[in-house]
C-alpha cells in the first residue's frame, strides 16, 4: 500500500490540537478537497475510546473526480490519536492516523499517517502524484483552524 506521512509543529495545546482532530464532522469545513464530513448513527464511548462511522466525500474539481467513502473512525483521548478506516467506495484499503503529542519545546507535534490502496489504478496514480502535496496542505489547513479556534494560545 502506498504510504505518506509528516509531522508538523503547532502552536495549540495537546488538548486543543486532538479536539480538531477528532471532530470529523467539521472537516469538510476546512480540510482541502473534502466537500462531505457527516457522522453516520451514533457515536459509542468506551471508557477514553469514542467510534463513528462518518461518510466522507472527496472531491478535485480540477480533474472531474468525486468519490464518496465511510471510514470507521476510532478517537482515543488518552493517547491523543483519531484513526480512521475504510474499505469502500474508491478504497481497497484505507487507514489515516491523527497522532497528537507534546513538543520538547511545549508545543504541539501533529502528525498524521495515512496508507492507502485505491480500487481503480487510474485514481491510484493520481493519488500517488498527489501525497506530499495533500499532507502539507492538510497540515496547513489543520494550523489555520487552530488559529481561527483558537489564536495563538502559546507563547
Amino acid at each position: 500500500m502506498p504510504k505518506f506521512s509528516t509531522t508538523r509543529r503547532v502552536n495549540l495545546t495537546v488538548e486543543q490540537a486532538f479536539a480538531i482532530a477528532a471532530d470529523v464532522a467539521s472537516y469538510k469545513d476546512f480540510l482541502p478537497l473534502l466537500r462531505r464530513s457527516v457522522i453516520r448513527g451514533e457515536k459509542k464511548r468506551v471508557g477514553e475510546i469514542e467510534t463513528f462511522d462518518a461518510d466522507l466525500q472527496v472531491a478535485f474539481e480540477k480533474l472531474g473526480l468525486r468519490e464518496s467513502f465511510t471510514s470507521q473512525v476510532t478517537s482515543n483521548t488518552a493517547d491523543h490519536t483519531v484513526t480512521a478506516i475504510s474499505s469502500d467506495g474508491p478504497m481497497k484499503a484505507l487507514r489515516a492516523v491523527w497522532k497528537i503529542q507534546t513538543a520538547d519545546d511545549g508545543k504541539t507535534d501533529v502528525s498524521i499517517s495515512v496508507d492507502y490502496t485505491m480500487k481503480s489504478m487510474m485514481l491510484q496514480m493520481v493519488a500517488g502524484g498527489l501525497t506530499d502535496f495533500a499532507a502539507q496542505k492538510i497540515l496547513q489547513a489543520f494550523e489555520d483552524r487552530g488559529r481561527a479556534l483558537y489564536g495563538n494560545t502559546l507563547s
